[in-house]
């Protein structure tokens, strides 16, 4: 390709990528349709966003290099020696990268988010590194999305990564779908919903109705789930027609996470077509590359898009592989568990728990994610489930825990007494209202919607978690009732803790994930 079109093309790639993310910033997570035409508010300079980031976050590490290359090895360690976006998956491959567990395997332990939208965010620069060789550029992303996601969560990432790759040499939006697809397995959710994008816009040419058509098919309670944000950005696509301020905004319009949705959108307008981004859109944003040093560490960044594309553009000259690595065994994973204890009871007043007096059993569990059958006689009715969580602190500070489920439940930290009421040793709680028929994919129609978030110290439903809890160093215990309703036939949770953003595994020692 030639020099000159080929830095045009990148350079109007991640201006895009800035004007998305900074457009549909303001309006991320929300399941809502957003009536945008123009920035609102009007920003004065560009939203930092992850998006872009971490994608300079691999550039100037890849720079600093004397021999860049890329593997999943590679990557992992740059995660280690520079990453502090500690939320949603990217703490999950954190803590797992930290106790150990490499690639692939830390993005598939444990991990409620391997089908978020933080690897699929990161596909720009893969395909800017192999511009027009879009198989290149899904074996990048392949080996970058296996470090915090697996199945869909990868498969997003390689599609995305793959189209922006050919569209440096096509034009056709169809062919590239289409070629990108090739390269996703076609019985996925997330080539399911791509097809169904495209076909049912043939069917409509109305944005609305096809909108509303993705989400009730694919839309979930998880606001960065790939299997719906991914349709949304390809519906955002067909229907601006080629305008990028139609195209970004019919992305954030859409709702979901919209800053993500924008700003892929934007990035892959920029390629297609480097002189559509209209000066209204680059005015407000300006060309400032945002990195925000306390989440991205020990690097030093470009000050602008222009010197960005430039990194960029001396980095492809130096990378023309994946490089070799040697194969990752399975580890054993159980080795990771933790033992908790619990019993199931009847009891038709919520407020006595006689936790002291349960016949205890184990169970092992994963550091996060945990979940058990419901037998029929305690659906409902009084029926109780009791958990008893074991955790270790490593000093005398400040603590946040979350435990997160579906099911109505108290929980009470290191409590002394044998009947547990609701104002001693209480946490928090929360409780479901009203319930209709489980809904085919798993989650409850209901009034009140209380579903479980994979938890991290990031965030959690309210009544699910307490930050700045302040706790000695030594043993603690969470002590939950759950009461399942007549129709839950299996309880799910989530349990984390730790300090500030860091994730901390119930019993193995700080040093040791440090």
């Amino acid at each position: 390709m030639d020099e000159t079109l080929l830095r045009r093309k990148m350079l109007a790639c991640w201006h895009g990528k800035n004007i998305g993310g900074t457009l549909g910033g303001p309006y991320e997570g929300f399941p809502i349709i957003n009536h945008l035409t123009f920035y609102d508010p009007v920003p004065e300079g560009g939203m930092p966003n992850d998006d872009l980031e971490l994608q300079a976050m691999y550039a100037a590490a890849l720079d600093k290099m004397d021999a860049p290359a890329v593997n999943r090895d590679i990557l992992a360690d740059i995660w280690l020696g520079h990453m502090n976006f500690l939320c949603d998956e990217y703490a999950v491959a954190m803590r797992n990268l930290q106790l150990g567990i490499r690639p692939p395997w830390c993005g598939q332990f444990d991990n409620w988010y391997i089908n978020g939208m933080g690897a699929a965010i990161r596909s720009e620069l893969w395909a800017c590194l192999a511009p027009g060789n879009p198989t290149l550029a899904a074996q990048f992303a392949m080996e970058d999305a296996c470090i915090d996601h697996d199945k869909d969560g990868i498969y997003a990432e390689v599609f995305f990564a793959a189209l922006e790759s050919m569209a440096f040499v096509e034009t056709d939006l169809r062919k590239l779908i289409d070629g990108a697809l090739a390269l996703v397995p076609a019985n996925s959710i997330t080539a399911e919903g791509i097809r169904v994008a495209c076909q049912t816009w043939d069917d409509t040419h109305d944005w609305l109705a096809c909108r509303n058509r993705l989400f009730e098919q694919f839309g979930t309670e998880f606001k960065t789930d790939v299997r719906v944000n991914i349709p949304f950005t390809v519906l955002a696509l067909l229907s601006g027609e080629g305008d990028f301020g139609k195209t970004i905004c019919n992305a954030v319009n859409c709702g979901m996470d919209t800053d993500c949705t924008g700003a892929t959108a934007g990035s892959i307008m920029g390629i297609l077509n480097p002189d559509g981004i209209d000066e209204r859109w680059m005015a407000p944003v300006g060309n400032e590359l945002v990195v925000r040093t306390n989440c991205i560490q020990n690097l030093e960044f470009p000050a602008t898009i222009e010197e960005f594309t430039e990194q960029i553009l001396r980095l492809g000259r130096k990378i023309r592989s994946v490089a070799e690595a040697p194969e990752t065994p399975k580890p054993d994973l159980t080795k990771f568990q933790f033992p908790i204890e619990y019993a199931w009871q009847k009891n038709l007043h919520w407020y006595e728990i006689h936790h002291k007096t349960q016949n205890w059993q184990t169970k092992m569990c994963d550091p996060i994610m945990g979940s058990m059958e419901v037998p029929e006689q305690y659906r409902g009715n009084g029926g109780q489930l009791l958990l008893r969580i074991p955790f270790q602190t490593p000093y005398d500070c400040e603590y946040t825990i979350v435990f997160n489920s579906a099911t109505s439940n108290q929980v009470y930290l290191d409590p002394e007494v044998d009947v547990l009421h609701d104002d001693q040793h209480m946490l928090f709680g929360r409780q479901r209202l009203f319930l209709d028929d489980p809904l085919p994919n798993g989650f409850f129609s209901c009034t009140e919607r209380p579903i479980i978030f994979g938890p991290t110290l990031g965030g959690a439903p309210l009544n699910q978690y307490r930050r700045h809890l302040p706790l000695k160093a030594g043993n603690h215990v969470l002590v939950v009732a759950l009461e399942p309703l007549p129709q839950e036939t299996r309880i799910t949770w989530g349990f984390c803790f730790g300090i500030k953003s860091r994730l901390l595994h119930p019993t193995i020692p700080f040093s040791a994930q440090s």
